[in-house]
């Protein structure tokens, strides 16, 4: 029945990631490195970059990045990955389907890779805390599926995620003592992908220096071998497709922690995380995680013995009650270093939910362990007796689950109504396939950074160009480096313009309004949005093809 109900939950948990991918098939501005990457390794590969490697003219090579770099360099090698995964699925499907012919069908796919690896990861995850406490894995995953944040970002192409990934199979293999396994995970994915999962690497190896499970001179061994490994990955591959020699993590950890600059981009209170992140990451499934190390119930199940008058029983209760003291140890040598590694990240002005993500798993297998052991007080097993308060906290628990899930179909309703900037784009390619264009009629689509940072992709151009053949769109993005910054006075060359701005000049007419800003009215139980973006057509432009 164990496995039955881990099977189950599995599969819940995956059913709750396609669905968040289904409704939220866009991507935000914090993805963009990392999808238009993906795109560009599919469609070009590497072989561009390492041709014009050292060529000071970046317009020589097809690559997104090149031209909109950003503000700090990011890493290929999930990008690289999920594109190595595209390609050899196209060629299995290649006798029935070209999917490269369908851009939107390869973004779908690519972030379906992403998804799997985190559904696969979380599995293992959950296997592995399984054998500590039995029954607690198919609650973790169940807890996880029924949350918003794990869920939604699981298809997203953020550097965290990629991590995570990484983190969630490092504590599999630590909840399975092979501690050193996990660390030579934690360290790649430092090395790689997150710079600041030193943060987490501190707490946790001093819980393993203190436990004895690893050695100063294994942790130095492991670090510098995995570390150089990892350097060997990441430098090469990063360098070629960057144009010059680089190590991305190693430029993103002097921009945020030796010039300070995160904060630029907004601060949060010290407690923000605390008051903030974490409950609203886990909603009332935070609740449950005090369950897993402090035995508030069974001091409470004593008591409601004694007031009963059962000798017999009570005796028994309160000597395993006051033998095992209040709080259980076992589980706070997993609690303390992700604490601690909030309260470290808690130093750093700028605030995301995303920079904490390692931590979450650690805080839903303890609330797992806790609505475990719940279950287990609620529902004894035969000749033992089931008491009300055991009866009572463990339906408040599911109450928890239950509200938690609530809250999370709202976030991802939401949610869905927050990327106006790619739904305007696959609006304006319908407009347009209805309109009657002479072969290779050129469109100039001008797209502001309202509507890149809001789900315009590379898949989403690419796919315009697949649905109107006899068009030929050439596009311009605003970012946020001066030579792609333009005014209504630089309009005059484009037919189309996607802008947050629906008077964004007199020459040009509003032929769609595309929904966006959603916010939730409690009361009225309903989302609220407004106009975000704005399909804007040049005046009489459309009119000789209409």
């Amino acid at each position: 029945e164990t496995s039955r109900a881990f099977g189950i939950c599995q599969c819940l948990l995956f059913a709750s990631f396609l669905l968040d991918l289904i409704l939220c098939p866009h991507s935000k501005v914090e993805e963009s490195f990392q999808l238009q990457a993906t795109h560009d390794l599919i469609y070009f590969g590497i072989r561009p970059a390492l041709f014009h490697f050292g060529n000071d003219d970046s317009s020589q090579t097809p690559y997104d990045h090149l031209q909109y770099p950003g503000v700090v360099p990011r890493s290929f090698t999930g990008p690289c990955l999920l594109a190595s995964i595209c390609s050899v699925i196209r060629l299995l499907l290649l006798p029935i389907i070209d999917i490269s012919r369908h851009p939107m069908m390869m973004q779908f796919l690519s972030r379906f890779c992403l998804l799997s690896i985190l559904a696969f990861s979380w599995s293992q995850f959950a296997r592995a805390l399984d054998k500590k406490s039995r029954g607690a894995g198919a609650w973790m995953l169940l807890l996880t599926a029924c949350q918003f944040h794990m869920p939604f970002y699981a298809s997203r192409m953020l550097p965290n995620v990629f991590a995570l990934a990484m983190v969630l199979n490092s504590y599999a293999a630590w909840m399975n003592g092979n501690v050193p396994r996990a660390a030579t995970l934690l360290v790649a994915a430092t090395a790689i992908f997150r710079c600041d999962l030193l943060l987490l690497l501190g707490p946790v190896g001093l819980v393993w220096l203190i436990t004895r499970k690893l050695s100063i001179v294994q942790a130095l061994k492991i670090g510098i071998a995995s570390g150089a490994i990892s350097l060997l990955i990441t430098i090469p591959l990063d360098s070629a497709l960057w144009q010059r020699l680089l190590w991305p993590e190693g430029e993103v950890f002097y921009y945020n922690a030796i010039l300070g600059k995160s904060s630029n981009w907004g601060t949060s209170p010290w407690h923000w995380y605390y008051t903030s992140a974490l409950p609203k990451s886990m909603l009332l499934t935070i609740l449950l995680v005090p369950f897993s190390f402090l035995r508030i119930v069974e001091y409470l199940m004593a008591l409601e013995r004694r007031i009963r008058k059962s000798p017999s029983s009570s005796s028994s209760s309160s000597s395993v009650s006051l033998s095992g003291g209040l709080v259980d140890r076992q589980w706070l040598e997993y609690l303390l270093p992700a604490l601690g590694f909030v309260a470290l990240y808690s130093f750093l002005a700028h605030k995301e939910v995303r920079f904490i993500f390692p931590a979450i798993p650690i805080l839903n297998a303890l609330a797992a362990v806790g609505i475990q052991k719940l279950s287990s007080l609620a529902f004894p097993a035969k000749g033992k007796e089931g008491l009300l308060i055991a009866s009572l906290a463990f339906y408040c628990g599911l109450l928890c689950i239950l509200t938690t899930l609530i809250g999370s179909l709202i976030f991802v309703a939401v949610s869905h109504q927050n990327y106006p900037g790619g739904d305007a784009l696959l609006r304006l390619s319908d407009e347009i396939s209805n309109l009657q264009l002479p072969p290779s009629t050129e469109l100039h689509v001008h797209i502001d950074v309202a509507s890149a940072m809001s789900g315009v992709s590379l898949f989403g151009q690419r796919a315009a160009n697949a649905q109107n053949k006899d068009a030929k769109w050439i596009f311009h993005k605003s970012g946020y480096e001066e030579e792609h910054s333009l005014d209504a006075s630089g309009l005059e060359t484009f037919t189309h313009v996607l802008s947050e701005d629906a008077n964004l000049s007199p020459d040009f007419q509003l032929i769609d309004t595309i929904q966006g800003n959603p916010s939730f009215n409690i009361r009225r139980f309903r989302i609220h949005t407004t106009g975000a973006i704005y399909i804007l057509e040049r005046i009489d432009w459309g009119k000789q093809y209409r």
